[in-house]
């Protein structure tokens, strides 16, 4: 085997990696293989050339180029050409923080709206249906913490961990 096939070979099995990884963080294999080939290409590439390299359908790769563009993962190069070409967004703190912005602080907001909704039953609710109110209130230090995190993350702010750990701390 001629050593740039080796190398393409190993380029494939490090995108299979990394999308089985990005999968691991909710997302899909194939927006992680389609980062990876967009990352360490020397130039931007089209769908085309996406869809041969993984072998997969016009209409994945729609999706997925459209999904990894809407969380600001790649972007889209318009050039004189007639295709449309991607290549993987370089500020990698932009994609995380968007990628926060977009996933993670929606569910930690869902989360804090149930957490209020139970929180806002009497003390006799929670006994007579086996619920510790001490507990409750341990969760809502929790989640208040976890949107604390969140919001001081995005804004790139020291987040401290004191409040985290009291509520782990024996009394």
């Amino acid at each position: 085997m001629a050593l740039i096939d080796q190398l393409k070979q190993e380029v494939d099995e490090l995108s299979d990696k990394i999308g089985e990884f990005i999968r691991y963080w909710g997302f899909k294999k194939v927006h992680g293989q389609v980062w990876c080939y967009l990352y360490l290409s020397q130039c931007p590439l089209d769908a085309g050339q996406l869809i041969e390299r993984l072998d997969v359908s016009k209409a994945l790769m729609s999706k997925t180029i459209s999904e990894l563009l809407e969380y600001g993962v790649i972007i889209a190069i318009d050039d004189c050409r007639k295709k449309r070409r991607y290549t993987s967004n370089p500020n990698i703190l932009h994609v995380i923080t968007g990628v926060l912005r977009h996933r993670e602080k929606e569910l930690v907001g869902d989360i804090y709206k149930h957490f209020r909704a139970v929180e806002s039953f009497t003390d006799e609710e929670f006994d007579s249906a086996g619920i510790s109110k001490k507990q409750v209130q341990s969760l809502g230090k929790m989640v208040q913490f976890a949107e604390s995190f969140l919001n001081g993350l995005l804004r790139f702010e020291s987040v401290s961990f004191k409040a985290f750990k009291k509520l782990f701390e024996k009394k």
